[in-house]
């Protein structure tokens, strides 16, 4: 349950608060454990006004795993001053999720550099490991990892992103053979989750360059891409995307954000139906809001499970 103002992942979800699995109170973001005020927590402490996923948390910052300053937003990494970090290299105002980051981005699983948080494998210089072996500011999952590369499965070169197949260089593959900067096909000025991205998108298993927001593909400015092609300020997951559009799995048209269902104009979705200005993962989307898989409301940003007002939600 989730009322306002809030961000919860798997349970219960008060007022300004973000959970992931656990109890959450008020202006707390939790993922696995307890949560006090205004703070965001994963699995570990969190103190106040901050967000934490799994270490310790400061004031007004939004860890997941890494260190936490102010004002910040990391998930896995380090981060800085106003950045978004997943598990890679974070410098400034940037999201980067499983492809290369420059400037200004947050990694989840490319190349990390300084400034790194790890969780499971070998750490260097601050940086952020999870399963495999970690050289120089990388993050490496289960497989084999050498310069500024992020494996899962396959085989890692240089500078790449693979989780099951075959990785070259600068590529990001999840299942088949990937060859340069493409999944599948792609067109222009869209964003998906399996085919070929281009210029300013935001991509899951792409590059990454500045003040984008990248997941695994190639980024460039000012968009958030999932897998697929995006545009400018767009956000794709699985579909086609056009421009300011977000999209996951289905169709998408103008300034949308699906993920696996029907999008409209201004909206995002992930499974379902969506409205405008919203932004679903898989259920119902209304207007100006963001969910994952069930009901979103107003200008909230839900994953599984309810989301009503400025409010934050992953999975309950």
């Amino acid at each position: 349950m989730n009322e306002t103002d809030n961000v919860r992942h798997d349970w219960i979800n008060e007022t300004d608060n973000v959970r992931h699995d656990w109890v959450n109170e008020t202006d707390n973001v939790r993922h696995d454990w307890v949560n006090e005020t205004d703070n965001v927590r994963h699995d570990w402490v969190n103190e106040t006004d901050n967000v934490r996923h799994d270490w310790v948390n400061e004031t007004d910052n939004v860890r997941h795993d890494g260190v936490n300053e102010t004002d910040n937003v990391r998930h896995d990494g380090v981060n800085q001053t106003d950045n978004v970090r997943h598990d890679g290299v974070n410098e400034t105002d940037n999201v980067r999720r499983d492809g290369i980051n420059e400037t200004d981005n947050v990694r989840r699983d490319g190349v990390n550099e300084t400034d790194n948080v790890r969780r499971d494998g070998v750490n260097e210089t601050d940086n952020v490991r999870r399963d495999g072996v970690n050289e120089t500011d990388n993050v490496r999952r289960d497989g084999v990892n050498e310069t500024d590369n992020v494996r899962r499965d396959g085989v890692n070169e240089t500078d790449n992103v693979r989780r099951d197949g075959v990785n070259e260089t600068d590529n990001v593959r999840r299942d088949g053979v990937n060859e340069t900067d493409n999944d599948w096909v792609n067109e222009t000025e869209n964003v998906r989750h399996d085919w070929v991205n281009e210029t300013d998108n935001v991509r899951h298993d792409w590059v990454n360059e500045t003040d984008n927001v990248r997941h695994d593909g190639v980024n460039e400015t000012d968009n958030v891409r999932h897998d697929g092609v995006n545009e400018t300020e767009n956000v794709r997951h699985d579909g086609v995307n056009e421009t300011e559009n977000v999209r996951h799995d289905g169709v998408n048209e103008t300034d949308n954000v699906r993920h696996d269902g029907v999008n409209q104009t201004d909206n995002v979705r992930h499974d379902w139906v969506n409205q405008t200005e919203n932004v679903r993962h898989d259920w119902v989307n209304e207007t100006e809001n963001i969910r994952h898989d069930w009901v979103n409301e107003t200008e909230n940003v839900r994953h599984d499970g309810i989301n009503q007002t400025d409010n934050v939600r992953h999975d309950g």
